[in-house]
């Protein structure tokens, strides 16, 4: 198979499951042999302080402030560079301060690399699995496959989502890629109305053998231990619940489908699941 991660942007924030999403970032850049570019964006003072923009700061308030941001930046990258180099891991760094920190991370991902993994929260939020303001903007506007990470694992067991689209023939390649580096099984899904269950079950296993066929025939790889099941429902339910009672470590799904759009995996689909999955997710913009 032929490799489509040799890039990756590792946004870094000093946060817990920053900390958590670059031990899964060294251990795929390592199998992978993919480069690595540690990004973190100092925020300017007025938005780390969350002050209204109507409050004025006196400039040397301002600029001691800066001033230990500049420090703690350096304490954060230098962190990131010793937790790679400890993983055998070469990387590049780059500290800015060009502006918003979701923008900064959204026009440097689209810079060449092939996958954006970042945490799920930062440092500031509690909730465990919950989505940080900054990952929220993310998943709602990234163009690059982005893979949040919400707890470490292993991702040795993979949930794709698949509805017949190409879109998510997409994603299932890119999983397929996960899964040939880190030496993991992928279970393919195909959610459907209830109803469609209800009125025959004969039908729908069709639809879903046709519809992992697909699947299948676009990963292209026989070497990769798959599994396939159907499940009825609504989608963003159905896939949490079956990633929680399946202990899966990654759900990987398309931004966008087609055909099926208000039942499957049309933006908020993909966003909803990325919001409730106590897993990690990666999203594969179409």
């Amino acid at each position: 198979m032929e490799p489509l991660i040799k890039s990756i942007l590792m946004p870094v924030d000093g946060s817990e499951t920053c900390l958590v999403a670059q031990e899964t970032a060294a251990t795929m850049a390592k199998k992978a042999k993919a480069k690595v570019s540690v990004l973190h964006v100092i925020p300017s003072t007025r938005s780390y302080l969350d002050l209204p923009v109507d409050m004025n700061i006196p400039t040397n308030v301002q600029e001691d402030i800066y001033a230990n941001l500049e420090q703690r930046a350096d304490s954060i990258v230098s962190s990131a560079e010793q937790l790679f180099k400890r993983a055998g891991v070469k990387i590049e760094t780059d500290t800015t301060k060009e502006g918003d920190i979701a923008d900064v991370i959204l026009r440097k991902s689209g810079e060449g690399h092939d996958l954006l993994i970042m945490g799920g929260r930062g440092e500031d939020e509690k909730e465990q699995y919950a989505l940080g303001s900054v990952a929220k903007k993310i998943v709602a506007h990234t163009k690059t496959p982005t893979l949040i990470v919400k707890k470490g694992s292993s991702l040795s067991k993979i949930l794709v989502c698949v509805d017949g689209s190409r879109h998510s023939e997409k994603a299932a390649r890119f999983a397929a890629t996960i899964a040939d580096i880190m030496n993991s099984e992928i279970t393919l899904v195909n959610v459907q109305e209830s109803l469609l269950g209800e009125k025959s079950q004969e039908v729908a296993k069709e639809v879903g053998k046709k519809v992992f066929a697909r699947a299948t025939k676009s990963i292209g790889a026989a070497d990769l231990k798959v599994d396939s099941k159907v499940l009825f429902g609504v989608p963003s339910n159905r896939i949490v619940e079956a990633a929680n009672k399946g202990n899966y470590d990654l759900i990987v799904l398309s931004k966008k489908g087609l055909g099926t759009v208000t039942r499957f995996l049309l933006g908020s689909t993909s966003d909803a699941v990325t919001y409730k999955a106590k897993c990690s997710v990666l999203l594969v913009p179409t």
